[in-house]
């Protein structure tokens, strides 16, 4: 070939095999390379065989490694390519089967028979050792082959270690080696199966040529689509188990090489399917960290690892629209763990602030109309739609405000208001601030209808009950003042109605009597008489809420005017019955002298009846104010009027008075502690004592409730219900917010704890409070140590159920088990050996034994890896 001009493929190819030969390239690396080289005779290969060795052989003790070693290796090494599925299997056997013949020269001849017995046995077992830099293949005669170290490479070497591949780059650390090296060997065993159950089908028969996957679909060549789950799974287990950017690129290359759809948008999109229904809490920043893993930690690594500033930025962008998604698809927990990341990734300025500001600006415009509405209207939904409303700089508080003047369609407008509401108090704060801009000089509609929103925010949004609101309700008086836009003035007094001090009285008073006066002579009134008198109903009955006496007197005195332009005015006295009255002696007074000027009498022995309607709106007021005289005057007139709707509304009074008073449901905590959501719980058994805390776990999250528990030092029982029966499927005891008892299923102990996090179930939850029965012996164990712990566990668990799923029937292979090296319990693997060796699915094994799924799955896994388990097709 000497003759010939230089091949640079071929060149390339064999400077890269020399490389894999030395552990300097990784096995994915290689593979193209491997599969140039089978194109050629074997002869090709020599020249580079043969430098190669010389240089080991050079560079070692030549009594320690003898050159037969050196030839099996490179030959073993090539032959791995095979059996890791990166390149196919016939056609390498077949270009081995010349190859082996070819270097069988370079061999002394004592040692040729040697390499001959164990060049032919290759295959025969699929137990191979790791290699570092300097680690090499030995022959053991008349056995198959084995790893040992050369002198210099001893130390680096452990037996046994991790035998499935090739060693990592020089200069990574054993540990970075092992972990890129257990990754590899996954994958590979994930697409075996998927391909083996018809999942996946690689691109031309098998061969991963890595054709782009627009080209593989066009040509036909990959056959069906894959399965949406299956790519999907392969996809998540690519990202979730490279190490580095170049293997992640490789494990993509291949998955394209079978058809699956492998930018990182897809990446992003299947990522984001595989995020648990939670969010994380607010951890401790030591913490923090710790809680970024599985999933989550792959989107920041496929960002972070970028080539360049440009594709981190389109890498960014691509994962906030997978977070958008989620969002738009019913996933809300998801959405804002991404979005939640992409704020770090911000912060910590691993993306170009420009590029950020555009994401932030313009891909809220993607977010569903019908998804944000329905987030909006469940209040225990706020504080996690609150964090990804903040992402968007359109949907922060400033942003809505901003939008409500130029939005024309009144159904946007309104969710635009229901997301201001969201976010609580910030909302409230940039509203009061807003209305606070002085008028302009020429006050158009729009203007109007702008202050006319923000009243409303005011009037929806509670007040902080630490805030100010003096000037707050000046504010909101100024814009209740008779002239302006009817519907102004009518949010305004709306609005009136939670102030509680003498501006909101005297203002609210002032408006009373402006309107008697004007509907006494309503000739050049701002409003016509029918919406005057509207006004004048819903001015009365924010005064009568008013916990003042001298604002009570105002509506009695008002419903005592007999003018008939006022409309009832008898009938406005019915707001009081809102209130309990009882510290008001003077009101119940004027309303008990109503009663009974209201009453019929007798007049030269005949009975007068008086106007009936407005003794019921007497009854009314007093309806709320179960005094002695009340509950009197009320007997008397259900005694003589029964029958007619006055005793009716009697009766029904007294009924109520006898009812025994109920504690209203506790307030939320502040924060992100999930609020009280009676509709949403499961309601407890009829001799249970109620709950202090309830709500849908798959809206809070049970890492937040357990950590607000903490937080808060609780002590009390947590049962976790089922949502259809009802029936509790694991209670908990907490001490002074640490976990003292839980039990779940069959589980107990932390085994139990792990178990919730690791196979999540939507349900209920309720929390009682007070201190649990006292146990023996207990230990109270924090939450925080438990939770991160289980949070890894369920990260780890689902690359394990990818590997093998709940379904997959496995059986033994005749082969010994080995322990798997992070687990120490023998009994635990004898009697999870006992019943793994009968068969079934490992969802069978796992319901079978007291032990949580994770603990299970992986040493099912690893058995699996070693060979004495093995997947049914």
């Amino acid at each position: 070939m000497s003759g010939q001009p230089p091949n640079p493929e071929l060149q390339e190819a064999l400077l890269e095999l020399s490389q894999y030969l030395s552990d300097s390239v990784p096995p994915l690396v290689v593979a193209d390379s491997i599969q140039v080289l089978m194109k050629y005779p074997p002869q090709a290969v020599l020249p580079t065989l043969r430098t190669w060795t010389a240089a080991q052989y050079r560079g070692s003790a030549a009594s320690s490694v003898p050159i037969s070693d050196y030839l099996f290796h490179a030959i073993k090494k090539i032959h791995m390519m095979g059996e890791f599925r990166l390149v196919p299997r016939e056609p390498l056997d077949a270009y081995l089967a010349n190859l082996k013949p070819v270097v069988l020269p370079m061999c002394p001849e004592e040692d040729r028979a040697m390499l001959i017995e164990n060049l032919s046995r290759l295959g025969e077992h699929a137990s191979t050792s790791v290699s570092a830099v300097q680690t090499i293949y030995h022959q053991a005669p008349g056995e198959s082959a084995r790893a040992a170290p050369t002198r210099a490479g001893a130390a680096a070497s452990a037996a046994g270690a991790a035998a499935t591949a090739t060693a990592a780059p020089a200069g990574n650390s054993g540990a970075t080696t092992g972990e890129a090296l257990q990754g590899f060997r996954r994958f590979s065993l994930l697409l075996e199966r998927l391909e083996a159950s018809g999942a996946l089908r690689p691109a031309g028969g098998g061969a991963p040529a890595a054709p782009s996957a627009a080209a593989a679909a066009g040509s036909g060549a990959a056959g069906p689509s894959p399965a949406p789950a299956a790519a999907n799974d392969a996809l998540v287990f690519a990202a979730r188990s490279s190490h580095s950017a170049r293997e992640l690129d490789d494990y993509l290359q291949r998955l394209k090489g079978m058809g699956i759809e492998a930018g990182t948008d897809n990446l992003f999109r299947a990522l984001s399917q595989s995020l648990p229904g939670w969010t994380i809490p607010a951890y401790p920043a030591a913490a923090a960290s710790m809680s970024e893993s599985g999933s989550l930690g792959a989107m920041r690594r496929i960002i972070t690892e970028a080539e360049d500033p440009a594709e981190g930025a389109k890498r960014f962008q691509e994962m906030v629209k997978a977070g958008i998604d989620r969002f738009n698809e019913g996933s809300l927990p998801q959405a804002v763990q991404m979005l939640e990341l992409a704020d770090r990734l911000v912060a910590e300025k691993k993306v170009e602030p420009g590029g950020a500001e555009v994401v932030r600006r313009r891909l809220g415009e993607s977010l569903a109309f019908e998804q944000l509405r329905k987030a909006s209207e469940r209040p225990e939904l706020h504080p996690l739609l609150r964090k990804l409303l903040n992402f968007f700089l359109d949907y922060t508080p400033r942003g809505l405000l901003d939008e409500l003047p130029r939005e024309q369609k009144r159904d946007r407008r309104r969710l635009l208001l229901a997301l201001l509401e969201a976010h609580g108090a910030p909302a409230r704060a940039s509203a009061y601030e807003a209305l606070s801009r002085s008028l302009p000089q020429v006050i158009g509609e729009e203007e109007w209808f702008y202050r006319r929103n923000l009243l409303y925010v005011l009037r929806r949004i509670p007040r902080s009950p630490e805030a100010s609101y003096e000037d707050e309700s000046e504010l909101v008086i100024r814009h209740a003042q008779i002239g302006m836009p009817l519907l102004v003035v009518k949010e305004a007094v709306a609005a009136l109605g939670q102030y509680k001090d003498e501006a909101t009285e005297h203002g609210l008073g002032e408006m009373v009597r402006q309107l008697e006066e004007i509907l006494a002579k309503p000739e050049g009134a701002p409003y016509e008489p029918k919406d005057l008198r509207g006004l004048l109903d819903r001015v009365v009955a924010t005064l009568a809420r008013l916990p003042s006496s001298r604002a009570r007197r105002i509506v009695i005195e008002h419903a005592g005017r007999k003018q008939t332009s006022l409309g009832d005015a008898m009938a406005r006295l019915a707001e009081l019955g809102t209130q309990n009255l009882t510290d008001d002696q003077d009101t119940v007074e004027q309303l008990l002298a109503l009663l009974k000027a209201n009453m019929p009498f007798k007049l030269l022995g005949m009975t007068l009846k008086q106007n009936e309607q407005s003794l019921v709106h007497v009854i009314e007021a007093l309806s709320g104010t179960p005094t002695p005289s009340v509950r009197r005057a009320l007997e008397d007139v259900a005694a003589r009027f029964r029958g007619q709707e006055a005793g009716r509304l009697a009766t029904r009074a007294l009924a109520q008075f006898d009812k025994p008073a109920t504690s209203p449901a506790p307030a939320a905590q502040s924060g992100e502690a999930p609020a009280v959501n009676p509709a949403a719980a499961a309601g407890p058994a009829p001799d249970a004592p109620a709950a202090s805390l309830q709500g849908d776990l798959e809206v809070f999250g049970l890492p937040a409730l357990l950590q607000s528990l903490a937080d808060s030092s609780a002590s009390g029982a947590l049962t976790l219900r089922d949502p259809k029966t009802g029936a509790p499927y694991a209670t908990m005891a907490l001490r002074e917010g640490k976990l003292e008892d839980i039990q779940r299923g069959k589980l107990k102990g932390d085994e139990a704890f792990y178990q919730l996090l690791e196979r999540p179930v939507p349900g209920q939850f309720a929390f009682v409070k007070g201190a649990p029965p006292a146990r023996p012996g207990a230990t109270a164990r924090e939450i925080l140590p438990l939770t991160l712990e289980a949070m890894r566990r369920y990260d780890e668990f689902q690359e394990a159920a990818a590997l093998l799923p709940d379904a997959v029937a496995i059986e033994p292979t005749g082969e010994k088990p080995t322990a798997h090296p992070a687990e120490k319990d023998g009994s635990f693997l004898q009697t999870l050996w006992a019943r793994a060796s009968q068969g079934g699915t490992p969802k069978d094994i796992e319901d079978a034994l007291a032990w949580d799924s994770y603990r299970v799955r992986r040493v099912l896994v690893h058995w699996v890896e070693q060979g004495s388990l093995k997947a049914k097709v």
